[in-house]
């Protein structure tokens, strides 16, 4: 039976190696809560803003990001769930025993995240051109998809259809809208470039 052993003159290359990860580790985490500190202004978005983001740090190829790079991952959560929920409202759609009320209801409500996710993606395309004004101008119109659809399309008992989707989709959205203010106060405060 083969034992497992470290070779004597890697041990400490390989300890420096693990501390350095567990540090990495650290600062992230410490970067994604002091970052959704300034952006949030109640706790309770404080706490979602740092679970959302803090997945993301599960991802191997995850680096550390600046306050950019934070804004555009919100966003990018935010289209990734969007997309979903049309999928989701494509498959309830495929029921034949529907009433048609509900699958008018569904039609409108995936108009609406589809309308929403064009404007994420020219959110996207705004903070990739660092224009964060432009991002939240297009997350204004994006937070209201989900409400529309829970409030304005469905009566009462259909509402729970969707309801979990659009409840994700209202706290991303805001996330994602809280992310670009606090980029955009910061835009003002730099100094002109050169």
């Amino acid at each position: 039976m083969k034992t497992l052993t470290f070779p004597k003159t890697n041990s400490l290359l390989f300890i420096f190696h693990i501390l350095f990860i567990a540090y990495l580790g650290t600062a992230t985490a410490s970067f994604i809560e002091d970052t959704c500190k300034q952006a949030t202004l109640i706790s309770d978005d404080y706490i979602y803003c740092v679970r959302e983001l803090a997945r993301l740090r599960s991802i191997p190829s995850y680096r550390i990001p600046d306050a950019n790079g934070l804004a555009f991952d919100a966003a990018q959560l935010t289209y990734n769930h969007y997309l979903n929920t049309t999928l989701k409202i494509e498959e309830l759609s495929r029921n034949p025993g529907l009433p048609p009320w509900v699958k008018e209801g569904l039609s409108t409500c995936h108009d609406l995240y589809v309308n929403a996710i064009s404007h994420i993606k020219i959110a996207l395309l705004a903070l990739e051109n660092s224009d964060p004004y432009q991002a939240m101008f297009q997350f204004e119109t994006v937070i209201e998809a989900p409400g529309a659809c829970r409030n304005g399309v469905f009566r009462f008992r259909e509402r729970r259809m969707l309801a979990r989707e659009n409840r994700k989709a209202e706290r991303l959205s805001r996330l994602s809208l809280l992310m670009l203010n606090l980029l955009y106060k910061r835009s003002l405060s730099l100094p002109p470039p050169a």
